[in-house]
């Protein structure tokens, strides 16, 4: 049915008892045709110069033009699309992998209520707006030949971060590795106040890191790996040395793992065996510029991998974290090859198709070590200061291990009647391909891709008092509760 600007006016008379001559509800002037206040009195004031029982200064036209106006621009505003900007690329050499996760993003949560800007940082750190067709081209190098033409570029990144600031509600990082996951992007949507899906600058600089994140791990009495950090031009084998025969290794033949501090969960990781070979491929990753902080672990015989996704289902701020069901990372090995390489989970193994790895969700661990591992991931995530989501890898021993075991009196976690639980790298940004463990894990609890990625930004809007009105409330809460029960 049509109502008329000047039935709509009278109606608003009839329907609205005055007080001081207006229509009130806490402060604000009422439109019978919405449910919440759409101008404040101030406003009016200034527009209309509205006095104290005086309504004669509206004309029945002008009433209903501003009643109509303010009406259009209501409906405006509830149909608006949240506008997420979408941020891939970056300077490590995981971008690649984060053009796959964000077309898989793109794929999943474009749609009526959500409206996806696509911008991508090339290894050079400039920042470009591209098109969402252009997102699906194939590989980081035919991407970024492309740029000149395609793309718009910024200046700079404060010019970048000026457009984001103007264009988008919130921002959606999917930056694997070194600005995306150590706090570099955060930082700088941090200071412009641009709201941003994930955790914040300074939580995710030390997570990230993984020998601070191993040391603030083994200050809250989780039970971690015994390492060794390489810094800088340090090739003095004397110190690694003692700290081989310290962990009952030997220093010509003692198996550890080497890997960069702070470049992502697989780049650069690879096996050593003693104390030359260490320093050899530690000093590479330094030389060739992965790093210039490098761990060298123990390596653990006999442990079984697994990784686990964490997602905050708490209200706003306060943070309530839940782990999904958590995968185990089999290696499986074929023919004659080599057993030692294939002892790691590496970035090959990762993300490229192969035969020799087998994921199982949930693992075929015992029932109290899937709980522990669940239990001791949430917990993690709360004390790290995570947000949203996040992913949190480690072992699983059954046989209790000396080394790992010889400051029993600090472990607060990590002991179970089936064995030991030790985490090792916290993924602030998870990959998000298409068979990517988020994916896998979600769907165990009857989560498709668009929900559990429509769920986390609703997560994250949630922070943003500005962006709350677009979190369906009702959907949010199943959500939620559908993830705790899980």
């Amino acid at each position: 049915m049509t109502i008329s600007p000047s039935s709509a006016l009278a109606q608003f008379h009839s329907k609205f008892s005055c007080r001081n001559g207006v229509g009130e509800s806490n402060g604000s002037l009422v439109s019978p045709f919405f449910t919440k206040p759409i101008i404040s009195i101030p406003k009016i004031s200034r527009n209309f110069s509205v006095q104290r029982h005086n309504w004669s200064v509206f004309t029945t036209r002008a009433s209903a033009e501003v009643l109509e106006s303010l009406k259009a621009e209501e409906e405006r505003e509830e149909a608006r699309p949240l506008r997420v900007g979408l941020i891939c690329g970056g300077p490590s050499a995981e971008r690649g992998i984060s053009l796959n996760s964000a077309r898989s993003v793109l794929d999943h949560i474009q749609g009526d209520d959500l409206h996806v800007s696509c911008y991508y940082v090339d290894c050079n750190m400039n920042a470009h707006a591209i098109s969402s067709a252009q997102i699906y081209s194939n590989t980081p190098a035919d991407f970024d030949f492309k740029l000149e033409s395609l793309a718009h570029s910024f200046k700079s990144l404060s010019e970048f971060t000026e457009h984001l600031a103007a264009s988008v509600d919130i921002v959606f990082p999917v930056i694997h590795g070194r600005f995306g996951e150590d706090g570099g992007i955060q930082e700088l949507l941090e200071q412009a106040g641009i709201p941003f899906v994930g955790t914040g600058s300074n939580e995710c600089c030390q997570a990230f890191d993984k020998y601070n994140a191993s040391v603030e791990l083994k200050r809250h009495g989780f039970l971690t790996i015994p390492s060794f950090l390489v810094q800088g031009s340090d090739t003095d084998g004397v110190k690694l040395s003692e700290w081989f025969v310290s962990n009952l290794l030997d220093i010509n033949v003692g198996k550890v793992v080497v890997k960069p501090a702070r470049a992502g969960s697989s780049i650069g990781v690879s096996v050593a065996y003693g104390v030359d070979d260490t320093l050899a491929k530690a000093n590479a990753l330094i030389s060739e510029g992965v790093d210039d902080k490098v761990l060298v672990e123990v390596f653990i015989d006999g442990g079984t991998e697994f990784t686990a996704i964490v997602l905050d289902v708490g209200p706003g701020s306060d943070c309530n974290p839940v782990t999904l069901l958590p995968t185990e990372v089999e290696l499986q090995y074929y023919g004659n090859s080599d057993v030692e390489e294939d002892a790691i989970f590496n970035y090959r193994r990762k993300y490229l198709p192969t035969l020799q790895v087998a994921y199982h969700t949930p693992p075929r661990f015992p029932s109290d070590v899937i709980n522990c591992i669940r239990k001791g991931s949430a917990l993690l995530f709360q004390q790290l200061g995570l947000r949203d989501f996040a992913r949190i890898d480690g072992w699983f021993l059954p046989s209790p291990s000396q080394i790992l075991s010889s400051d029993d009196n600090e472990i607060k976690f990590g002991k179970t009647k089936s064995g030991m639980i030790v985490f090792t790298d916290i993924n602030l940004i998870s990959g998000m391909e298409q068979t990517s463990f988020l994916f896998q894990q979600a769907s165990k609890v009857g989560f498709s891709h668009s929900n559990i990625l429509g769920t986390i930004i609703q997560h994250a809007c949630l922070r943003s008092h500005a962006l709350q009105s677009y979190v369906g409330q009702k959907s949010q809460s199943r959500s939620m509760q559908q993830m705790q029960r899980a």
